[in-house]
């Protein structure tokens, strides 16, 4: 007599995983993110450098060849390899609009000119000029965006990572006083 189990025996039916927000998923990366970066070890320093370096390259338009640069250039520097690709992953499909248009207003703000005005001549057909001067635009304000970004994250990481290891400090000192 055949065995004639039912295919659910074998394989069991599985509910599909739950949709997730944007909001969740922007919230999984940057968790993920972060207990990644605070537990690395090696000196908080050069973690909080190598973050820094990420996160400018991430933010700074390399065009899918940031986490590699940010590995070649954090290699040279002796900075931590794994927090610059860290870094680099702030920059994801959730986070750059927001980049990209506050790269475009600071750059607009800076040439006092109207961001929208030179992105849409660029559409319409006004050829080399106007979109070499609408990237121009776009790239003395990400230069600066990067910069700003780069250097909070290099403060925010160093204090989280300082902080993760005295926190951890302390909860291993008061567990040895307890035992005796």
């Amino acid at each position: 007599m055949p065995l004639s189990r039912p295919r659910s025996f074998i394989i069991p039916h599985m509910s599909p995983r739950p949709r997730r927000t944007p909001l969740e998923r922007f919230r999984r990366i940057f968790r993920y993110i972060y207990l990644r970066l605070i537990r690395l070890g090696g000196d908080p320093v050069l973690i909080a450098r190598g973050f820094a370096l990420g996160v400018f390259l991430g933010v700074f338009p390399t065009f899918g060849i940031g986490i590699p640069l940010s590995l070649l250039l954090a290699s040279l520097l002796r900075w931590s390899r794994v927090s610059a690709v860290l870094g680099s992953l702030v920059m994801n499909p959730l986070t750059t609009p927001f980049f990209w248009t506050l790269s475009g207003t600071v750059g607009a703000a800076i040439f006092r000119e109207n961001a929208k005005k030179v992105l849409t001549s660029a559409q319409h057909g006004e050829r080399m000029l106007s979109l070499t001067r609408g990237a121009g635009i776009y790239l003395a304000g990400n230069t600066i965006v990067a910069l700003v970004t780069s250097v909070l994250a290099y403060y925010l990481a160093l204090r989280a990572v300082v902080l993760y290891r005295k926190t951890r400090r302390e909860r291993k000192r008061r567990i040895r006083e307890r035992r005796g």
